[in-house]
C-alpha cells in the first residue's frame, strides 16, 4: 500500500500523514513497536498469573505463542515473518525507539531458570534463540498458511493440538534437562 493510499483510507492529506511518519519504514516500526509492546504485556500477564516453576512458565508462553499463530495469523506474520520496508533515509524516531519486547521476557525467564538450576544450559541468549526457532517453525507449520498441506490428512494422523503438545514437551531436551 502506498502512503498516498493509506492517507486516503485514513481520510487525511498525504502531507498530514508525513507529519507523523517520514516513510513506510517508519510507519512499519511504529506499528510493530505497538504490537511487540502488547505481546510483552500478554507475556507479563501470563507470568504474573503463573504459579509454578519457570519451565512450566516457558511451556505456557510457548502455548500462547503457538495459539497466537493460529488465532491471528496476519498479526503473527506481520510481527515475526515480515521485514521492514527498505529506506535510504537515516533511521527515524520510531525505528530508533522501537523495543524488542517479548524476546527480553524470554531471556529474563531463561536466565532466572538457569540461576535456579531448572535449566542446565549456561547461555541465556543462545538458548532463547534456540527456543525461539524451535517454536517458530511449528507456529508457521500449523498456521492457516500451511493448512492446505494437511486438509486431506486424517486428524488421527496429524492433529494440531497433539503436534503442539509434542513440540512443547520436546522443549525439555532443548533446555538440556533430558536426553
Amino acid at each position: 500500500m502506498s502512503m498516498r493510499e493509506l492517507a486516503r483510507q485514513l481520510d487525511i492529506a498525504v502531507s498530514g500523514l508525513y507529519r507523523y511518519v517520514q516513510n513506510k519504514r517508519e510507519l512499519w516500526f511504529a506499528c510493530i513497536d505497538k504490537d511487540f509492546e502488547n505481546l510483552s504485556k500478554e507475556m507479563d500477564e501470563i507470568e504474573s498469573n503463573h504459579k509454578g516453576n519457570d519451565l512450566e512458565l516457558l511451556q505456557k508462553i510457548g502455548t500462547y505463542f503457538l495459539q497466537l499463530s493460529q488465532d491471528n495469523f496476519p498479526l503473527f506474520k506481520f510481527m515475526f515473518l515480515t521485514e521492514p520496508p527498505s529506506s535510504n533515509k537515516e533511521k527515524g524516531p520510531f525505528e530508533l525507539q522501537c523495543s524488542k519486547f517479548g524476546f527480553s521476557n524470554l531471556i529474563n525467564i531463561i536466565s532466572r531458570a538457569m540461576k535456579s538450576g531448572e535449566i542446565l544450559k549456561t547461555n541465556p541468549l543462545l538458548l532463547s534463540l534456540t527456543i525461539w526457532g524451535f517454536v517458530l517453525g511449528p507456529a508457521i507449520i500449523s498456521s492457516p498458511m500451511f493448512a492446505y498441506f494437511f486438509e486431506d490428512v486424517p486428524t488421527d494422523v496429524f492433529n494440531i493440538d497433539v503436534y503442539h503438545s509434542y513440540v512443547l514437551s520436546s522443549l525439555k531436551k532443548v533446555y538440556g534437562n533430558e536426553n
